[in-house]
């Protein structure tokens, strides 16, 4: 007897198989935004019908919390096993690897930002309050992660992770108008 997947109640969003394959989709919010994503996109993407939506979510905000939530997730657990290596000569090599897999042209030149700051911070001041604070909460568990990976104070820590967002997003930006000035920023904000 096959059994279901069980509910996972977060925040009001009722997540079962279908609505965890509706978080898988999270990269058409990176790459569109939440408000060009609708509905029926959405759950065409994860292969569902927009009917069943109402079964996973009480909201398209739910959905767009919860997709907020499930992209963080995954890069709060990347930057975290960086943190927790107990050499550090291994952390801080692990951390220049991340560095420049976050910088390279690979990431400039993908159809959607792999990290959620450089997709979502222009448009976070325009999202439902569900959405900002699954932003903000996942902004801030990242933080933590990137200080301790990083091994540099607080501070410092937050200039470094700064130049990474701003250069990404500088890069983007021009990669197809000037390419060589997308690159010189890479470049430039790994020195």
């Amino acid at each position: 007897m096959e059994q279901s997947a069980p509910i996972l109640r977060v925040e009001g969003v009722s997540k079962r198989y279908g609505g965890v394959r509706a978080l898988e989709n999270a990269s058409l919010f990176r790459e569109k935004g939440f408000a060009a994503v609708g509905v029926a996109e959405a759950m065409r993407a994860a292969g569902m019908t927009h009917g069943g939506f109402y079964n996973h979510f009480g909201s398209k905000e739910a959905l767009e919390a919860a997709a907020c939530d499930a992209i963080f997730d995954r890069l709060v657990t990347l930057i975290a096993a960086i943190a927790d290596f107990a050499d550090k000569s291994e952390r801080r090599e692990a951390f220049e690897a991340y560095r420049r897999r976050y910088l390279s042209k690979k990431a400039r030149d993908a159809s959607a930002p792999n990290c959620p700051m450089v997709a979502f911070a222009g448009d976070m001041t325009r999202q439902s309050e569900a959405v900002r604070v699954a932003y903000g909460k996942g902004l801030a568990a990242y933080l933590d992660g990137f200080t301790r990976a990083s091994g540099a104070e607080r501070a410092e820590a937050l200039r470094r992770f700064a130049v990474l967002a701003g250069a990404l997003t500088l890069a983007r930006s021009v990669a197809a108008s000037d390419p060589e000035l997308s690159d010189e920023i890479l470049e430039s904000a790994l020195r």
